[in-house]
């Protein structure tokens, strides 16, 4: 998945409101028609270069965060108002309501709208040959196997979201201490709602009854299988965090040989995104490709399934 940037989303942007310190945006797949609303706040002194630096100069590791940090701020529902139906605006970025007293610079509201649409990006993915964002539901085979479990069954009771903060928290300080800098990647998606990091962090150990009581069906594996995708961001995998998702899994009944395929789901995925720093503008970086494919073993995905990743990520981006 490449960078999000304002020029990406902009051929899919049906409509952009500021309300106040609010934008509120429509984003409309070329496909299928689907449209999706995102929301995100105007910050004073956020430009585009803030978030939309020059990937070049962004490692491997901290563009794998930058995905991971998307998705699940979006599984969380960071900013989403929900799915609209077809007949919406056109794509004109609207003056603040009356009262609202503030002002913000064309900069500013574009960095909103990126920042409204990283807030729904689960349910879009990238279509490399033909360079455009589709609704996930049109995706069809092009779609990571991660992408077609969120789209399916993602998390939506406020309950199953508090669950899975706390999961995440879990994984990032399973070695018995949270750095400042885990604490603000997880404050990146994890809304004040659900409670402020420090908070979660000194919270007991989730119990089996409080993740036997999350949501019937399909979404628990989703819950698993990001938390997965958080814990495989790091350059090796942890025992500590894997023996605690282990735990998890058995906490949310997940069978083990599902567990375990939820588990190459995330790991996929994360080769999947990682994939990108080997086709630097579509060409292959050898050098590149051997780091990739070294990250995969580290975190347990096999090298035919590796290549796998490889492969599908080549067929989605319509490279040789």
């Amino acid at each position: 998945m490449p960078e999000v940037t304002h020029e990406s989303i902009k051929p899919m942007l049906e409509s952009a409101n500021q309300e106040g310190a609010m934008m509120k945006c429509v984003f409309k797949c070329p496909v299928s028609g689907t449209a999706v609303q995102g929301s995100a706040m105007i910050q004073k002194g956020k430009g585009l270069g803030d978030v939309a630096k020059s990937s070049i100069k962004r490692s491997m590791m901290w563009k794998l965060r930058s995905a991971v940090s998307r998705t699940v701020r979006s599984a969380l529902g960071g900013g989403m108002l929900g799915r609209l139906g077809a007949d919406v605006g056109g794509a004109v970025v609207s003056g603040a309501t009356a009262g609202a007293g503030q002002s913000f610079s064309d900069e500013e509201k574009q960095a909103a709208v990126v920042s409204a649409f990283e807030s729904v990006s689960s349910q879009f993915v990238w279509e490399g040959k033909n360079n455009r964002w589709i609704s996930a539901a049109t995706a069809g085979e092009i779609l990571t196997d991660f992408a077609k479990q969120l789209n399916a069954a993602p998390v939506t009771q406020k309950y199953d979201k508090g669950v899975m903060a706390r999961m995440l928290v879990e994984i990032a300080q399973a070695d018995g201490h949270l750095a400042d800098e885990e604490k603000i990647f997880l404050a990146d998606f994890i809304t004040p709602d659900l409670g402020s990091i420090d908070e979660l962090s000194k919270r007991a150990k989730l119990s089996a009854a409080e993740l036997a009581e999350c949501s019937q069906g399909t979404s628990r594996e989703t819950m698993l299988m990001i938390a997965w995708a958080l814990a495989c961001t790091d350059k090796d995998l942890d025992p500590a965090e894997a023996a605690r998702l282990g735990e998890q899994a058995a906490g949310l009944g997940l069978a083990e040989g599902r567990a375990g395929e939820i588990k190459t789901y995330a790991q996929a995925f994360v080769i999947d995104q990682a994939m990108d720093s080997a086709y630097p503008g579509g060409r292959l970086d050898e050098g590149a490709k051997a780091e990739v494919l070294g990250f995969a073993d580290a975190i347990g995905l096999d090298q035919s399934a590796a290549e796998r990743v490889e492969i599908r990520y080549r067929k989605r981006n319509g490279l040789v």
